[in-house]
């Protein structure tokens, strides 16, 4: 575990939240007195520190300190401690925690800025998105060319050509395919979408960032899927990627679960709040992640790519965010390999 001193790595922006300063002004004090906050997380550890730096700068007393591992380990971990009556940790900042929470390990905690976020958990204050958008180069295929939506992508004329994710792997492919059997209802137009994909006769990949370049450096035309964030780097830097509006986005939500047995709660809800608000959200988009927020400018943001009034596909299906292995083999697999 490894305590920083605060130090402001991402500007604040200036907006305010009147919810979650209301907040601050009650939490604080007690936070202060419990003195620390612990955060155990899958997220990158120069990210990791950058944010507990900035929430540190922004409420000076609260000693922060963190550990980085994968989900598995961290979700293990977790449930170890929690298993053996530990006070150890404050806020688990990971994807999905729902398996930590269906074992009690998490206490539910609803944020108060709820109105403000495209996806509301009252369960774990969601804090950022991971955004899929369906891609494609530029110098490859023209905007009218492209598929125009994510079922588009298995229309005989694109065979060959798209960089496509194994659908098995528990990548984000997999995870489109949860979000889309909740989100159509439709088993038959599920089951016909992968099998247009199998159909395809591509390689399948298991690096979604690999095949992202792939796709830049021109060996594929359409990317399936890539992260949205991914295409808006490159489209600064001025390579030949674009994305396609008419697929709409597919998010992962990132959440802040709060560790039932934390022995700093309210540092931990502190910290929470804080991440969603317009100076965490600034803090987060400052590293590349996406906003969780509505009406937050930047350029990796939902309504940047799509519009106000874009509605994104959730990943929430319960049973492939408690065991991926299992959803996919019992759900995905027949398909994808009959």
């Amino acid at each position: 575990m490894i305590s920083r001193p605060g130090a402001l790595l991402a500007q604040a922006r200036p907006e305010t939240d009147a919810r979650f300063e209301k907040l601050a002004k009650e939490f604080y004090p007690r936070a202060k007195q419990e003195g620390a906050l612990v955060v155990y997380t899958v997220w990158d550890v120069d990210h990791i520190r950058a944010l507990t730096d900035a929430f540190s700068k922004r409420f000076p007393g609260i000693t922060t300190s963190y550990w980085q591992a994968t989900r598995s380990e961290v979700t293990t971990r977790t449930l170890t401690e929690y298993q053996g009556n530990q006070a150890s940790v404050d806020v688990i900042l990971t994807e999905a925690p729902l398996v930590l929470h269906n074992a009690g390990a998490t206490e539910p905690y609803a944020t108060v800025q709820a109105s403000s976020l495209f996806v509301h958990d009252a369960t774990a204050p969601v804090v950022s998105l991971q955004i899929q958008a369906l891609a494609y180069n530029t110098k490859k295929m023209k905007r009218e060319e492209a598929p125009q939506s994510w079922e588009d992508v298995t229309n005989p004329k694109y065979k060959g050509i798209v960089a496509l994710d194994d659908p098995m792997r528990a990548g984000p492919l997999s995870s489109m395919l949860a979000a889309f059997k909740d989100e159509w209802k439709d088993d038959a137009r599920w089951a016909n979408f992968i099998r247009g994909l199998k159909s395809l006769n591509v390689t399948i990949h298991k690096s979604t960032s690999a095949m992202f370049r792939l796709v830049v450096a021109g060996e594929y035309s359409i990317i399936m899927p890539s992260l949205f964030h991914d295409v808006v780097r490159e489209r600064g830097l001025g390579s030949p990627i674009d994305f396609v509006r008419g697929a709409e986005p597919v998010v992962s939500p990132q959440q802040a679960a709060i560790y039932a047995k934390a022995p700093h709660p309210t540092a931990g809800k502190l910290f929470a709040e804080w991440l969603i608000s317009p100076a965490g959200q600034a803090a987060i988009d400052a590293l590349g992640r996406a906003s969780a927020r509505k009406g937050f400018k930047s350029k990796t943001s939902i309504e940047n790519g799509w519009g106000p009034k874009a509605k994104p596909v959730v990943v929430a299906n319960k049973a492939y965010i408690e065991d991926a292995r299992k959803w996919l083999d019992t759900t995905v697999k027949p398909v994808w390999e009959n």
